[in-house]
């Protein structure tokens, strides 16, 4: 038994010795990395004017009181309560392009009228 306890202590000594030493930390040096900056180059975008699109219904005269087909009101419905005749009403265009919910400055609807 005493043995055991000589061998156990041998083996467990170095260990508990292992544990009380510190580590020793060297920082470590990270290369610097300069981003290469390279220009963008954007391409000319034809902005996307309403009487050129496929939803455009003309006034008859330049195209500045020109309508939406996309978007309908509810006017049509009331004119037909109203008059008894169905006659569908749309926004303008200009209302449509200045309102986010619809097309937008941007023309999030716009689709190139077909030649």
């Amino acid at each position: 038994m005493k043995n055991i306890i000589l061998i156990l202590s041998s083996i467990i000594r170095p260990i508990i010795s292992l544990a009380q030493i510190t580590p020793q930390i060297t920082p470590q040096i990270t290369p610097q990395i300069t981003p290469q900056i390279t220009p963008q180059i954007t391409p000319q975008i034809t902005p996307k004017i309403c009487i050129n699109c496929k939803y455009f219904i003309s006034d008859n005269r330049n195209g500045i009181f020109g309508k939406c087909s996309f978007f309908p009101t509810s006017k049509g419905k009331l004119n037909l309560l109203v008059t008894g005749t169905n006659r569908d009403e749309y926004y303008y265009c200009s209302t449509a392009r200045s309102s986010n919910d619809m097309c937008g400055e941007e023309g999030k609807y716009y689709k190139k009228e077909d030649s």
